[in-house]
């Protein structure tokens, strides 16, 4: 198709930056909204702002754009924070679009975390066909922040016959960005390795990718696309080919898996990797499928997983 003009919110941020460098890559001109003022490269325009703060700079950035890719959102924190940045970001987002009484096509980015892998058997293959997480208040801060963004997004797009794209990325990974919780548990300068199945890696560069490929697409209503990559290592070929000075011990994900089982009544007031729905997403095996997303986006990710850790480390 020909160059559009799309909006990236949190383009100061790992994937921000990068869902830029692949928009302007394809051709696109390309609108940034950012937080605070920052370096970006020649030609983006800048638009700076809080979402979650209001105001009327995300509706004059919104303003003629085919497109929008919604990368801001908050990663870690109170989950007063995680919330004000994710969720009430977005449900600013979409308002400032509606009253700009245009419709472009709306990307958001979520997660894989926002499926209840925990209810899959191991070796299960977690695809969009799985269920979202029933039990959010298990879960982490972030999943639930999430969940919720998906939910008001869903409403809102409806409500102003926006397209929504909802892309659920795996562990989005890249130099600087190599650590990772579904590893295991860390102990000190031990980490009690878990054992088989993949980890659901999403190169950074593959998830921007796909976020503009995206961008090019209408979707019907609301569609969401799972993104990982395709070369997908286990915990030991990941740690093998990564630097680091941690002795890695293996520790078998049931070990923990009971232990958490046994302490569930007390689940609501446990760590995260002590409740059970925390613990099995992020360590039991599992298999992950990036089919949809490669038949719906002409997609491919590039990088096999050696030459990505080796560019990452580099």
């Amino acid at each position: 198709m020909g160059p559009i003009t799309i909006l990236v919110t949190g383009a100061g941020g790992f994937l921000g930056q990068a869902t830029v460098r692949a928009a302007l890559a394809r051709g696109h001109r390309v609108r940034a909204l950012v937080r605070q003022a920052t370096a970006l490269p020649e030609g983006v325009e800048p638009f700076v702002a809080d979402l979650a703060g209001g105001g009327p700079v995300p509706g004059r950035a919104a303003l003629d754009v085919q497109a929008i890719i919604h990368c801001a959102a908050r990663l870690s924190g109170s989950q007063a924070d995680i919330t004000r940045d994710t969720v009430t970001a977005t449900e600013a987002l979409f308002h400032a679009v509606l009253t700009t009484g245009q419709r472009p096509r709306m990307v958001l980015v979520s997660s894989l975390s926002v499926y209840g892998a925990g209810a899959l058997a191991p070796g299960s293959l977690l695809d969009e066909s799985c269920a979202l997480e029933p039990n959010a208040d298990l879960r982490d801060a972030y999943t639930r922040a999430k969940l919720a963004q998906e939910a008001v997004a869903q409403r809102l797009a409806l409500a102003g016959n926006l397209p929504l794209w909802l892309i659920r990325p795996g562990i989005i990974w890249g130099k600087g960005h190599l650590d990772n919780a579904h590893l295991g548990v860390a102990l000190g300068p031990v980490l009690l390795r878990a054992g088989a199945g993949q980890l659901p890696l999403a190169h950074v560069d593959h998830v921007a990718e796909a976020l503009v490929a995206a961008a090019e697409i209408r979707a019907n209503g609301a569609e969401a696309l799972n993104i990982v990559d395709d070369d997908l290592p286990g915990r030991a070929r990941y740690l093998a080919a990564r630097s680091g000075g941690r002795l890695v011990l293996p520790l078998h994900w049931r070990l923990v898996d009971g232990l958490a089982a046994a302490l569930s009544p007390m689940a609501a007031h446990l760590p995260g990797l002590l409740r059970r729905p925390v613990l099995r997403t992020r360590l039991m095996p599992l298999r992950y499928s990036n089919a949809r997303a490669k038949a719906r986006l002409d997609w491919r990710p590039r990088l096999p997983f050696a030459t990505a850790m080796r560019q990452a480390l580099s």
